[in-house]
Parts: structure tokens; sequence; C-alpha cells
């Protein structure tokens, strides 16, 4: 493992000029010009708007910005690079007002044309910049009330829905509503999505695939400057890999941690945790349109058979809880009785035994990504435990393991049968985790997001209605009707929630954990003596 560390410290300082030394090779009192962030696995894409995986978001966290934001650390919306906002009385136009003196990192000024064009790519077909190999899935379920975008002056933009749209000004915060220069697309075509054009504290330096990406201060960034001249974004898939060259000072903070690792660092006077209840859910999807999952008594018997409170002892191992709903609890529509999971091994053994022959031959294959999550830090150990959960009330199981990006790419085709998969809320929102999961607009082949390909028309009435509902109360008892149909139909079985934990040298502070889960690393500086 040591000799396994040397060479890739050894392989990143050809690489970056960044060292890979001990502490002690550090003068006392010398101030890091480089920050390094380890995480498990490489970003996807670096195109905002057609991203949907979170090492893509977190790199971009640094790059670009939006109109409006989450205020650091709360679910708090403030005013961003529009310096004010306004909504219509009927709840449908929104106005902001641009904040003068932005700049992309390109040099083009930020004006309302150029805002208008990252949201025009997105909602129009035809538009130069609505790339062929683009998904822009996040645009059909947090957008779709979008009828127009235009500037109304030089620096007054416009957003216009079709209807009400309760979700609206947290989703402008979210990372398809980020803006990108419009000069990029004159300058990268396709390419955008690999060079990214953002106004944000640092800016795209250099991409080497699943090795690093670099980002390099931006000297003209509006606001606060960030501490460092430089940001590296380091892969080391092995979490014992990331955690020695964490405490060797080789980088300076990581995510992905086991839980059993987190324990012994809380005391760790060199390291800083960072914990906080994640708004995630891990859970296991079926497939609906494989017929070995359709009959809704299979599926029921595997939530009967899982004891969910093991498996998240197991799979968290005190860094999160137990899943009763597909959402976290405090989610507006979260029912006050908890009556959803339930454990009851020999009933689930009665309603499995007519399917048990079926798996006979072909044991039920269960899908798991070997990357670490925030809502599985160890997935193939949780897998294992749920295919022991399984074989238990007689159906034969196996686990196959897959690199995230091909098991995303196989889920979003509907190619397995079930999968241990999660999602991190975007916006706070309920309709952010209940239309992701159910909406038959997020079932569609190659961008899926409703993984179980469930479609059912009460379920997209209760969603989109809800989504449309303005008065608190009536969205809450809408979203509790729909959350009944969903125990009704089981598309998914929720398993757990994650904490958020992210561990950095306490040589640094400034740090905060976002409620989104989102990495904003140029808030982070060095601590002051």
């Amino acid at each position: 493992m040591i000799k396994r560390l040397l060479v890739l410290c050894l392989s990143l300082s050809s690489l970056f000029h960044l060292g890979c030394g001990s502490r002690s090779e550090q003068p006392e009192g010398e101030t890091p010009k480089v920050f390094i962030f380890a995480r498990g696995s490489d970003a996807q894409k670096l195109d905002p708007a057609d991203i949907d995986d979170g090492e893509s978001v977190n790199t971009l966290t640094q790059i670009c910005e939006g109109l409006v934001r989450f205020k650091s650390g709360t679910l708090e919306i403030e005013p961003w690079l529009a310096k004010s906002y306004s909504i219509s009385p009927d709840g449908l136009t929104y106005r902001f007002e641009i904040r003068e003196g932005v700049r992309f990192h390109d040099g083009t000024e930020l004006d309302a044309e150029a805002a208008a064009f990252s949201f025009q790519r997105q909602l129009d077909e035809t538009h130069p910049a609505h790339l062929a190999d683009a998904a822009f899935s996040y645009w059909s379920y947090l957008y779709q009330d979008v009828e127009a975008v235009e500037a109304v002056g030089p620096m007054t933009l416009e957003i216009r829905l079709a209807q009400p749209n309760a979700a609206m000004l947290r989703s402008l915060a979210v990372f398809p509503a980020w803006l990108i220069s419009p000069r990029s697309l004159d300058t990268y075509g396709s390419e955008i999505q690999r060079n990214p054009v953002g106004t944000g504290p640092y800016r795209f330096k250099e991409w080497r695939r699943n090795e690093a990406i670099i980002l390099e201060r931006n000297p003209d960034y509006w606001g606060e400057a960030p501490a460092f001249e430089r940001l590296v974004l380091k892969v080391v898939p092995d979490n014992t890999t990331r955690l020695l060259q964490l405490k060797s000072g080789a980088i300076h903070g990581m995510d992905g941690l086991q839980p059993t690792e987190v324990a012994a660092l809380r005391n760790d006077p060199e390291l800083t945790v960072y914990e906080d209840a994640g708004l995630n859910v891990g859970y296991m999807a079926f497939n609906l349109e494989n017929e070995r999952l359709a009959d809704i008594e299979l599926r029921r018997a595997i939530s009967l058979g899982v004891d969910r409170e093991a498996f998240a002892t197991v799979a968290l191992e005190g860094a999160g809880r137990p899943a009763v709903y597909p959402l976290p609890k405090g989610f507006l529509g979260y029912p006050e009785i908890e009556d959803a999971r339930l454990h009851d091994l020999e009933r689930a053994r009665k309603l499995a035994a007519p399917y048990a022959a079926r798996f006979k031959e072909k044991p039920l294959e269960i899908l798991v990504m070997n990357a670490p999550r925030p809502y599985l830090p160890d997935p193939v150990t949780a897998a294992t435990f749920m295919k022991g959960q399984i074989e238990a009330i007689g159906i034969p199981a196996k686990v196959v393991s897959l690199d995230f990006k091909t098991q995303l790419d196989r889920l979003r085709n509907g190619d397995f049968e079930t999968a241990l998969i999660g999602w991190v809320g975007d916006n706070g929102d309920t309709d952010n985790f209940l239309s992701v999961f159910f909406g038959s607009w997020a079932a569609e082949k190659g961008t899926a997001t409703n993984y179980s390909f469930y479609r059912n028309e009460d379920m997209d009435e209760l969603l989109l209605t809800a989504r449309k509902t303005t008065d608190t109360a009536e969205r809450a008892r809408l979203y509790e009707a729909a959350l009944a149909l969903w125990k009704r139909d089981l598309p998914i079985l929720p398993l757990c929630h994650g904490d958020n934990i992210v561990v950095l040298s306490s040589r640094f502070e400034g740090f905060k954990l976002q409620k989104i889960g989102d990495l904003r690393l140029s808030e982070v500086q060095v601590k002051s003596q």
C-alpha cells in the first residue's frame, strides 16, 4: 500500500508540480498555494445543463454560478449573479436584475442577453448550443413549466412560466441554471462539455481523465477571491489510499469516507470532520419492465424481507439512518405517522415462495456501483448484505459491481433487474424526489431518473398538481397521496439516508457543508494563527 501511495504521489507531482510530501517537508508557517481535494471517482461531463452526477456538480460548483443560490450552509435563497429579483403576483413571471461588473472567464461581459443564453439553449431545440448528444434531462422535470426566457432590458432578464411552479425559485439555484459564456460555443463548439467557461471563483485549466481536474484562481472574480492559486480535484478510487494521503499531507481534504473510519478521525487534532444529515436517500430500484419483477407480490416480499434497520447499520455504521419513505424526514408531505417500514420475515417467505423457481437457474441480479456515494459509502458491502436478505426469503440473488458511469448508463436504459442506487436532493423540495422517482416524464430511455420505469396516470396528476400549487397545506396533502401510491405499488424500496461527511486538514478553515451536498471549496482558507 505504501509503495502504491508513493507511486501515486510521484505521478501527480510530475503532472502538476504540486509535491506529495509529508507535513514535515512543508516549511512551518508557509502558506500553500494549492488546495488538493480527493474523491472516489471522476466527473463525467462539465456542462452544467447536461450533468446528473455529484462529481461533475462538485467540479462546476467552483467554476459556474447562477442568478440565485442557496446561502452557504442553508436552504435559504439569496440573489447572486442577479443583484435582485421579483415574482409577479400570479407566479408566472420572474424578473432578475443582473449584477453589473461581472465577466465570464473568457472576458465576456455578463448582461441579460448573455444570461439568457444558458436557458435558451436548453429550452429551444433549434438553438445552436442545444447540442445533439446532450440530454438536458433536468430541464424536463425541473424547468418544464418555463415558457420563455428573454432580455427585456440591458441588465434585466425575465423568465416566464406557462403555469405556477412552487419550486421554481429553488430550482434556479441548482446547477442546470448556472450560466456559461455564450462565446464558449464559438470557441469550443460541442467541446464546451469539457471546457466550462463560467463566472465563478475558479476557472478551468486542465482535465486529466481519471486522475485530476486542475482549476486556477479567477483573477477577475467579482466576489471574494479564493485563497488558493490552484484547486486540484484529484481522483483516488480507494478509500484507504485517500485517507493515507490526507494523513500524510499529500492531499488537504476528501469525501467518501467509510463510517468506521470517521469515528477514529473525530479525535485526531490534525483533521477536522464535518458531518450533517444529508438530503439524500439510498434505495433499491425494481425494473418494472423486467418480467421477473413485474409482480407486486414479489416486490412486496422483498420489501418485507429486508430489515432496513440492520441495512442502515451495515451500510452506514452510525453515519446515517434507515429510510421509511423515498424522501428525507421533514420534507413537505412526509407523513406524521411512519408506517411504511415493515419487516416481517415469515410473511415475506410466504409471498416469495411462488416465485422462487423463477430465479433457480438465473439468480436475481443486484446491480451496484463500486464508488462511494453519500447514501452508500461502501456500496458493494451494502449490496452483499442485501443479497443475504433476499436469499433469506428464498430468492437466489447475485451482486454485479460496476463503475459508477457504467451503472448509470445501464439504469438509464433499463438494462438491469434490481439496483442499489440513490439520489441527493438538488433544491430541498419534495418534488425533486418524487417527480425524479415516479414521474412518467422521467422514465425516458437514455435519460431516465425514474429507473423503475414506473408509469401511473394518478401519480403524474398528483405530482403535476402539487408542483403548481402554492398553498403549502394543499401541496402537503397531494404529496401524502403520492406516497400512498408509492407504498401500494412499490417501484422502489427506500433503504437509508446517509450523512454528508467531509474531512479536511485542520490547517484550514472556512468550509461549510451545504444542505444539498455540493462542495464550495472556494470558501476554504488557511487557518489564521
